[in-house]
């Protein structure tokens, strides 16, 4: 398959939609906080953020599988009938075990943000994303099963508006707090409609049909995988709380810093989610797997590297956006920039990949290995180089778990060769 033959295929399966409706959804976010962080000091916002980004590490635990179990195994499902029927038993348990986890972090709030103490209230009010998150996640989850990625944007889209307003509302009437109340809120309010309309506004307790056999094994490997890469991204922040002085300011300089390199990842996650069932239908075919992977590379792999590149120059100029003062962190963003590329090439193509080839507790043990290895050396390096010396580290860790999970496909591959030799 030539390149632009693997683009008009992504744009068959409403590719565009899933890419746009990403992207628009890392501007929302990017305009929500750049409305909070002109309207409160940086301290609040640093608070804010530190107890997001605790909270955030938890999120792909919301239900404990349920959702990614879902994806996995609705694709899988024979017809409509059986689609709805896993997903209404996937959302009562899902919503119940994350009722539990809001439970569970409210009340380890005052020991989890004892870093920063500003963050506790602010803890507990984000931990119901938990909930809110989750029914977003099912909903689009469930659209995709339908090959429906187009509704699927649409519900991001219909996230990203209802972001701004309620940002821009609830901050100015009750500050950093209502930003945290219009983050639980806006995907509890942009996934209901979706859910009446796509007639899952429903759930049920009847027992899981023996078709589904494995559904809670692969969604808690799954799910612990994605914590643990979650971790990964909370680590460093909250390893800054802990070991640098002023740390409130400290981190809302390095998470403003760190917020453009992460919503570039828009475009390897939307071709990831895009392409979930589709890769998933290659897991016993290496030639097709490589194949994809490497029409990835010189379409959407050259498509990162031109955006990483552009947004290298315009680093200083961007940074400015969030307010004076956040210009410092310049050359912490250019670093985690060189980083993302690493994310953007290797890591999140390829841990995807891994997931729907149903290796998920392969990239539970990457996740693993890299996450203890990025808290050693950012105990080692925070307290002597600050912000600086964590971004480095997290850049570096970036490549090295991408480079890892490449070598994990290739041992996929290989053992697929060597099975069909026998």
């Amino acid at each position: 398959m030539s390149a632009q033959q693997f683009i008009q295929t992504f744009i068959q399966r409403q590719g565009l939609w899933m890419l746009g409706a990403n992207v628009l959804a890392k501007l929302a976010g990017f305009a929500a906080v750049v409305l909070v962080t002109r309207t409160v000091s940086e301290a609040s916002y640093g608070a804010y953020a530190y107890a997001m980004v605790l909270v955030s590490a938890f999120v792909p635990f919301m239900g404990f599988g349920a959702y990614q179990a879902f994806l996995k195994f609705g694709a899988d499902a024979p017809g409509q009938s059986d689609k709805r029927q896993l997903h209404a038993y996937a959302l009562a348990r899902g919503t119940m075990l994350s009722l539990a986890l809001v439970a569970a972090i409210t009340a380890c709030a005052f020991l989890l943000g004892s870093g920063v103490p500003e963050s506790v209230p602010l803890m507990q009010i984000v931990a119901w994303t938990f909930v809110s998150t989750l029914w977003m996640e099912h909903t689009k989850s469930y659209a995709k099963c339908l090959h429906l990625n187009r509704a699927s944007a649409q519900v991001d889209i219909t996230y990203s508006f209802l972001l701004v307003a309620m940002a821009w509302g609830f901050t100015s009437v009750w500050g950093v707090k209502g930003y945290a109340y219009a983050v639980v809120s806006a995907p509890a309010l942009a996934s209901l409609p979706w859910m009446a309309r796509l007639h899952v506004l429903h759930w049920s307790w009847k027992p899981l049909p023996d078709a589904f056999q494995g559904f809670w094994s692969y969604g808690m490997y799954t799910a612990f995988g994605a914590l643990l890469a979650n971790a990964f991204y909370a680590v460093d922040v909250y390893l800054i709380g802990r070991c640098l002085v002023d740390s409130a300011d400290e981190v809302a300089l390095y998470r403003v810093a760190f917020l453009i390199p992460l919503a570039t990842r828009v475009v390897p996650v939307a071709v990831a989610a895009t392409d979930f069932v589709k890769t998933a239908s290659y897991a016993s075919n290496a030639h097709k797997l490589w194949a994809y992977m490497k029409n990835y590379w010189r379409t959407f792999g050259l498509l990162s590297l031109a955006m990483l590149a552009i947004l290298w120059g315009l680093t200083p100029w961007l940074l400015t956006a969030f307010g004076p003062g956040y210009e410092e962190g310049a050359g912490v963003m250019r670093v985690l920039l060189l980083g993302m590329l690493g994310g953007h090439w290797l890591r999140i193509p390829l841990g995807n990949m891994l997931s729907a080839l149903g290796r998920a507790n392969w990239n539970t043990m990457v996740n693993a290995v890299v996450l203890l290895t990025t808290a050693i050396l950012c105990l080692w390096r925070i307290p002597a180089d600050g912000i600086s010396g964590a971004a480095k580290i997290m850049a570096g860790m970036i490549w090295l778990n991408g480079a890892m999970s490449l070598c994990l496909l290739w041992l996929h591959t290989e053992l697929l060769r060597r099975q069909s030799q026998v």
